[in-house]
């Protein structure tokens, strides 16, 4: 997981069953596989932009900028700027500037200067396997991800182990993460994994290195280069993040966990729809929400609701009366044009299913299988914290609230987030539960006031 301090890695119990015989069943290979996973690295992903959040954000409030596009990506904290690619001059027939963004209307976009700062080295150190944790925390971008002349053996996300898909390209949602296999059988050489964006704001693209060990090193201080495949195979992922049509992939949907796991039956229903509206006390800002109002980013000043007296009496966008082992579907409708990554705090959601560029008729899960409903998978879902729901479409999630707090389900896109796409959940809480808060935590610092609004700065 990213923690607030950085990255925190927590080992699988060595008691959790492993699905690697469904790769190989030599006792060797899989005594290798586990000395992979002993040795696992970490690649951690992220959109980077010049500035921080917070100026981009007070820029957006006072000139209406969006928060669509960055400078580069990079892999932990290593890579350079790569301005937009010239074969790619347009998006969706929409012209790009030099830093592969989208030009809008009174917009003449942004100059870019490419740098050649390191790229991050993954070392293989002669071994016959390695095993990689992906994360994506990028703000906007959506990655696909790719080692040239490399399968990828995805075998678990952050919702567990899954069942094993060999892969040529891993589409990685905001705040996702992923576990993957990498059969090390190629010539010693230095190998591209390519990380390009799915957005449809911006070309973006970035760069690692996966090294065999015995290679010759470029001159000391010359900038490392990205080679083509050695086997002369076009890459696989292209800088406009499209896919060659020679290489496969799957999608989030079809990861099966592993054990296999059926999610139970539900038996509460909460109907979210995310939107948008233009704020009324911010000339050029835009107001989004998950569950009928925004959720300000202020309140993370404030009292927690951890402390509130009466769960049932709350109103939107918190959701109470959730009691404990409670099986909840969530019925989310898009009405944006836009892929929407929906991460949940707590315990990972099972995704029912979903279609894009359609609306949801039905009262309940129930109710849409009656009507004969296509997509809906009830026996082997994915699960995983983070769904995306597709653009003007709708999905379906459900979970078993074992756990007992205050969580969250949230847009992972910073510019939603930001603008009040959250819905505090209230899961597994009653009124008695100020009664166990330690009183140092009740007498923590935190802000008293009341806005002066209900715009999403206050």
């Amino acid at each position: 997981m990213d923690g607030a301090h950085g990255l925190s890695y927590i080992a699988p119990s060595p008691s959790r069953p492993r699905p690697y015989h469904l790769i190989t069943s030599s006792p060797t290979e899989l005594a290798l596989i586990q000395e992979a996973e002993r040795d696992v690295q970490h690649m951690l992903v992220w959109n980077y932009y010049g500035r921080d959040a917070n100026w981009r954000v007070l820029e957006m409030k006072s000139e209406g900028t969006n928060l669509n596009c960055y400078d580069s990506i990079l892999v932990n904290s290593k890579g350079r700027r790569h301005c937009r690619h010239p074969d790619y001059p347009t998006l969706n027939g929409k012209r790009l500037d030099e830093s592969g963004c989208v030009l809008e209307q009174g917009n003449d976009g942004v100059e870019c200067t490419p740098t050649e700062a390191d790229y991050e080295v993954i070392e293989t150190h002669g071994r016959p396997w390695i095993m990689l944790n992906v994360l994506n925390i990028g703000f906007e971008h959506a990655i696909q991800f790719s080692i040239d002349d490399h399968k990828l053996w995805i075998v678990a996300n952050d919702g567990g182990f899954v069942k094993p898909q060999l892969v040529d390209v891993l589409y990685i949602t905001n705040g996702a993460r992923y576990t993957v296999l990498v059969k090390l059988d190629q010539e010693g050489d230095d190998y591209a994994m390519r990380l390009v964006s799915t957005s449809t704001h911006q070309n973006l693209h970035g760069y690692s290195v996966l090294r065999y060990p015995a290679l010759r090193y470029p001159l000391h201080g010359a900038p490392m280069e990205v080679h083509n495949p050695r086997s002369g195979s076009p890459p696989c992922v292209n800088p406009n993040g499209s896919i060659d049509p020679l290489c496969n992939t799957t999608t989030p949907a079809s990861l099966a966990p592993y054990p296999p796991s059926t999610p139970p039956s539900s038996n509460k229903t909460l109907h979210f729809r995310i939107a948008q509206q233009p704020s009324r006390y911010e000339e050029h800002v835009t107001e989004c929400f998950l569950n009928q109002r925004p959720w300000q980013l202020y309140h993370a000043q404030m009292a927690p609701l951890l402390f509130i007296d009466n769960v049932s009496a709350v109103e939107p966008p918190i959701v109470g009366d959730l009691p404990w082992g409670t099986t909840v579907d969530v019925i989310v409708q898009n009405t944006v044009d836009d892929t929407m990554p929906l991460y949940k705090h707590g315990d990972p959601m099972f995704l029912l299913g979903s279609k894009p560029n359609a609306t949801w008729e039905w009262g309940t899960v129930k109710e849409a299988i009656a009507a004969g409903v296509e997509g809906l998978n009830l026996k082997t879902p994915a699960l995983q914290l983070v769904h995306d729901v597709p653009p003007l479409g709708w999905a379906v999630v459900r979970w078993e609230i074992r756990v007992r707090g205050a969580t969250m389900l949230h847009s992972n896109k910073f510019k939603y987030y930001a603008m009040g796409m959250s819905a505090p959940l209230l899961e597994g809480m009653d009124s008695n539960m100020q009664n166990e808060i330690p009183e140092h935590a009740k007498s923590m610092p935190h802000v008293e006031f009341t806005p002066k609004n209900d715009g999403v700065f206050g």
